[in-house]
């Protein structure tokens, strides 16, 4: 019977795992003394066990974990050292730990990686998970992938979005404030418009000749109509008269898309140049790297971690292959060293939270208000990832501190210990209501592009007709074409046979309307005529007007 109380008690007793990180959970038995074990009564024993609560519990109770940290991650986690060399945590995450602790029992100590980086290489805090050198790693640790067959992720506590911190630029990258009204597919679809209503307007009026005769109204030429879309987008008049209805109606219809179209481009033009809206050149990461900046990100954060071993941000990647990148030890104290890099141009990537800290303490460093919110956050994050503690693989610890740390993340603690220290207004924001927003030379750029683009074609349409002057090739093209006309062909040769071919010194581009303007005028060059022609006194050609004895007067085809 001894022997049998002996092996009972043996089997009964709790003893505690030696090793925390052990998956195996400790006999759910309760310890009895052996003062009590000899009034139990030898033929029935009784072993009392503890339910899971009890055991989830006490199971930590006296124990003491090695807890990982980031030294220099202020204000989620950092560390201080006391004079015989003790590590203190502090932060956002030893407060969790702290709750953590009061409600398990257990002592910690701190224990700092060698390397401040998320890759799995020696000394960093990835590595010592995987090792086993540490118990868990008390950080804010954004949720990588590639890192799931190695760690075990705990619950997600919160999300960061990473932004770009930027020197404040002085322009605005919405452009020329003339085109700021509407986006580039309005302006595209515009110009198609112009391009393609003169030609359809033609094509109508050419069609219902054809349809229903040759004397069904006037039809006006392609530049003329062309002349008119133009004219009308000016809101300038015109003395075109269709006697058609179709055609009028062509013409209302677009004269009302213009008075639409006008309407909202001014509406919105007042609307650009009265609010101060400003725009940053850095809406995407893709903009670092096709416009070349240079830029800096924290050694140790989830963009390192992607840009060398993921391909969420390809563009950086290049960038930083190209020289235009770089990561670095970045503490939140050295505000002179991050602004020495940002004055110069260039960008700094971390997450939102942290860049709020720091522009909080670079407003409270100035002193001259002309000197303030020099610098800006993007607005649209290019990267968000979760962010949690982390264990080693096959840790007991997950499932005792995740439900805990569940409560903080849902009733807003997390959330509230990130913002606590940051004011409710937005630090800097990227429109400054307080100035007032006045023309710049850029909002005009528009007009001086028009300027020079209209003068420019001036010159080489006059170019063209300073050439075609000197030569006459337009003039011989003109009564070529002319001359294979139906219904003005025999006319021009015969008008040609008598007078001969008009000379190069006529106006090239406006042949049928040449005009003798010198009213002394005796005569009008013609080659391949002789002097001694006698002119008929009479013309029945539709376009030589002779009055009498006087001279020419109009050469009119």
């Amino acid at each position: 019977m001894a022997l049998t109380n002996t092996l009972l008690l043996a089997l009964c007793a709790n003893w505690p795992p030696p090793n925390t990180t052990e998956t195996t959970l400790p006999p759910p038995w309760k310890w009895i003394s052996e003062h009590n074990a000899k009034f139990i009564n030898s033929s029935e024993y009784q072993c009392d066990l503890k339910n899971n609560f009890q055991i989830q519990y006490e199971i930590l109770r006296g124990k003491r974990l090695k807890i990982a940290t980031f030294p220099n991650s202020k204000p989620l986690s950092w560390v201080t050292r006391e004079i015989n060399g003790t590590l203190i945590g502090h932060g956002i995450a030893f407060e969790i730990v702290e709750t953590l602790r009061q409600r398990y029992g257990f002592t910690y100590d701190v224990v700092v990686p060698t390397r401040e980086t998320l890759l799995n290489e020696n000394g960093s805090i990835i590595y010592m998970l995987v090792n086993g050198e540490v118990d868990m790693a008390a950080a804010f640790i954004p949720v990588l992938p590639g890192l799931d067959d190695i760690v075990k992720w705990g619950i997600d506590l919160t999300q960061f979005q990473y932004v770009v911190l930027m020197k404040r630029p002085k322009e605005s990258a919405t452009g020329s404030g003339l085109l700021a009204p509407f986006e580039i597919e309005v302006w595209l679809l515009i110009l198609m418009s112009l391009i393609a209503v003169g030609p359809i307007i033609y094509g109508i009026m050419m069609l219902r000749h054809k349809l229903c005769g040759h004397d069904s109204g006037i039809i006006y030429p392609i530049p003329t109509c062309v002349w008119f879309v133009y004219g009308a987008l000016m809101k300038q008049g015109s003395s075109l008269n269709p006697d058609t209805d179709s055609a009028r109606l062509i013409f209302a219809t677009w004269w009302i898309f213009i008075m639409i179209l006008t309407s909202f481009y001014t509406a919105n033009l007042t609307a650009f140049l009265t609010l101060s809206k400003f725009t940053l050149p850095i809406k995407r990461i893709d903009d670092i790297a096709s416009n070349e900046y240079r830029w800096i990100s924290s050694e140790g954060s989830a963009v390192e971690y992607i840009v060398k071993v993921d391909n969420d941000l390809k563009p950086l990647k290049q960038s930083m292959f190209e020289g235009n990148g770089q990561f670095m030890v970045i503490n939140i104290d050295e505000i002179d060293t991050i602004l020495k890099h940002i004055s110069s141009g260039t960008l700094l990537l971390h997450d939102k939270n942290w860049l709020n800290f720091l522009m909080l303490r670079i407003e409270r460093s100035i002193t001259d208000d002309k000197e303030r919110c020099r610098y800006v956050l993007t607005t649209d994050p290019y990267l968000t990832r979760s962010m949690s503690f982390v264990y080693p693989k096959h840790s007991i610890l997950p499932p005792l501190f995740n439900p805990i740390m569940l409560s903080y993340m849902e009733s807003g603690i997390v959330r509230h210990l990130q913002t606590k220290d940051l004011p409710e207004a937005v630090i800097c924001p990227l429109n400054l209501g307080s100035k007032e927003r006045q023309l710049r030379n850029s909002d005009l750029y528009t007009t001086y592009a028009v300027v020079v683009c209209g003068f420019s074609m001036a010159a080489a349409v006059f170019t063209l007709e300073l050439l075609s002057t000197r030569t006459g090739w337009f003039v011989a093209a003109d009564l070529a074409r002319r001359s294979h006309d139906p219904l003005r062909g025999g006319v021009v040769r015969r008008e040609i046979a008598i007078f001969g071919q008009p000379s190069k010194a006529m106006y090239p581009f406006s042949h049928r309307d040449n005009v003798m303007n010198a009213a002394s005028a005796t005569h009008f060059p013609f080659r391949g005529s002789s002097s001694s022609t006698s002119l008929p006194s009479s013309s029945s050609s539709p376009f030589l007007l002779l009055d009498g004895k006087s001279s020419l007067r109009r050469f009119q085809y």
